[in-house]
């Protein structure tokens, strides 16, 4: 060691004066206060809201309305999926041949699906 290097002295107490003197009590003054103690009675908390039962059979809708839906869904994703991707052949390809052809198919995809519709819809009247 050179002689100009200096030893560490051991009765230092700088750090010392630095820590709290009792820690655990610095840190429970840190926590945040307990929203419930200032509720006062346990009257004023709400009850939870309840949740209905759906697992009961009587309402399940009709089988024949649920293939109905599920149909028409079926036909208007087609619809919209042919539609846009036709515009988009045709707009960003230049291949109009190609995109118009998508683009019909999808547009008689939403006649059908729009006169099943409404015939879907005139017999619940």
């Amino acid at each position: 060691m050179a002689s100009d290097d200096s030893t560490p002295d051991d009765s230092d107490d700088s750090v010392a004066e630095l820590l709290p003197e009792d820690p655990p009590q610095a840190e429970t003054d840190l926590l945040p206060d307990n929203p419930a103690d200032n509720l006062g009675t346990d009257d004023l908390v709400p009850e939870p809201p309840s949740v209905p039962d759906t697992s009961k059979k009587e309402d399940e809708a009709d089988t024949e309305l649920k293939k109905q839906f599920w149909s028409l869904v079926l036909i208007f994703n087609v619809a919209l999926f042919g539609m846009s991707l036709g515009l988009m052949v045709a707009g960003f390809r230049g291949r109009w041949q190609v995109g118009g052809a998508i683009f019909l198919a999808g547009a008689f995809a939403f006649l059908r699906g729009w006169r099943q519709y409404q015939s879907v819809t005139s017999d619940d009247e």
